[in-house]
């Protein structure tokens, strides 16, 4: 059980658009409710100054005391490793390969039970799940 009031807080990021661009995809098909509260920060072409102030103030808001959950889009690109930095000494958890299935698994969990990790390794178990590889011969 987590100690925050209100569950473990989720922000987004990932290169260009694709973080509220996934982001609003996902509240599209779940509807109004269950990722209202996650962040999409957009982190264009990489990390910028406002890119910084933009991960440290929203890491920050999102806190609220049960940790939070790090959805990145590229392992070790900049936009990972400027949230990991202003996520330093926090309860933070990081999960890269930022994908709709990983929002939609994410949107039916329930984040005041769960930890930040717990949360990672749930919307990572949905996302492998989501991966395919078939010739097109195959799904006729």
């Amino acid at each position: 059980m987590n100690e925050g009031e209100g569950g473990v807080g989720v922000v987004v990021v990932g290169h260009g658009m694709t973080a509220s661009q996934l982001l609003a995809a996902g509240q599209a098909i779940v509807g109004p409710g269950a990722l209202d509260d996650v962040v999409a920060v957009d982190a264009g072409v990489g990390q910028t100054p406002e890119l910084v102030a933009a991960l440290a103030r929203t890491i920050a808001a999102v806190d609220r005391g049960s940790g939070v959950l790090l959805m990145v889009d590229l392992l070790g690109a900049s936009p990972c490793t400027c949230g990991l930095r202003e996520g330093s000494g926090r309860r933070l958890a990081l999960i890269s390969g930022l994908n709709l299935a990983m929002l939609l698994k994410l949107a039916s969990l329930d984040r005041s039970r769960m930890s930040p990790t717990e949360l990672a390794a749930a919307c990572a178990d949905s996302a492998l799940r989501a991966v395919s590889v078939r010739a097109a011969e195959e799904m006729r």
